[in-house]
């Protein structure tokens, strides 16, 4: 397990990366009481002990058996100093993530980390935690429906959602996800490693959770929207919890 100080308090890091291109099973909308499981997962390319706590996320998409299980990868940016600058990286992940350790009240932030449908958080890599917690999550319906569409050419994406259920002190967040990315690392931790990803969050916006919304966005430069996909997820705002999600394939 790796260890770095940050600026705010003493911030323990341990470290995460992505696995093998495999395609992800595509998620059909969800309706209301629909258990649905959001897997947020804090990573950076510029850490070593991430490999293992990836495998695990994708390996548990891959055995879904159909079961609403949502993934995603944040890249946070507190690494780059060391070495290797993560291509994914953003300061917003990185303050998403501080966000939830003030929610859980811990005094530092680290990768491999997983938030849970905003309710439970734990070392990425920890298989019996996650399986444990999955079960228990994947039992519970789900109080939001989201039904997703998309449109649009090029770099430009416009998402329209329809949200039902009690949206009272509700966020829905849009994050555009590429489904496979690789990386040759030539410097840091991880130097002279190939390093698979998979549901990388490449765009991620908050707003009001409405009935129903439109939110348009620019595709980062390179974006292969043939191997991107959109998930949406409400949240209650004051204590994070997932109340509904879905997903759609880009084409």
């Amino acid at each position: 397990m790796n260890v770095l100080s940050i600026s705010i308090g003493l911030l323990s890091l341990w470290n995460l990366s992505l696995t093998s291109p495999k395609r992800i099973p595509v998620a059909m909308p969800a309706v209301a009481n629909t258990p649905v499981a959001v897997v947020e997962l804090f990573t950076s390319e510029g850490c070593s002990s991430c490999p293992s706590a990836d495998r695990l996320l994708t390996e548990t998409v891959q055995k879904a058996n159909g079961q609403a299980i949502y993934a995603l990868s944040f890249h946070v940016d507190y690494w780059n100093r060391l070495g290797w600058r993560d291509p994914f990286s953003d300061a917003k992940f990185s303050n998403r993530q501080r966000e939830y350790a003030q929610r859980f009240k811990t005094s530092s932030i680290y990768t491999p980390q997983v938030v849970l449908n905003g309710q439970y958080e734990f070392v990425g890599s920890n298989k019996a935690r996650l399986t444990t917690l999955l079960d228990q999550v994947l039992k519970q319906p789900s109080s939001v429906g989201v039904d997703l569409s998309t449109t649009g050419t090029g770099n430009n994406l416009t998402i329209n959602y329809a949200l039902t259920g009690k949206l009272a002190e509700a966020v829905v967040n849009i994050a555009v996800v590429s489904q496979h990315e690789s990386r040759e690392v030539s410097r840091g931790e991880n130097a002279g490693r190939k390093l698979m990803h998979n549901n990388v969050v490449r765009v991620f916006e908050t707003h009001p959770a409405n009935a129903k919304g439109t939110v348009k966005l620019t595709l980062p430069d390179g974006f292969n929207r043939a191997d991107g996909a959109v998930i949406a997820y409400v949240q209650n705002s004051q204590n994070r919890t997932v109340l509904g999600a879905s997903r759609v394939v880009l084409r």
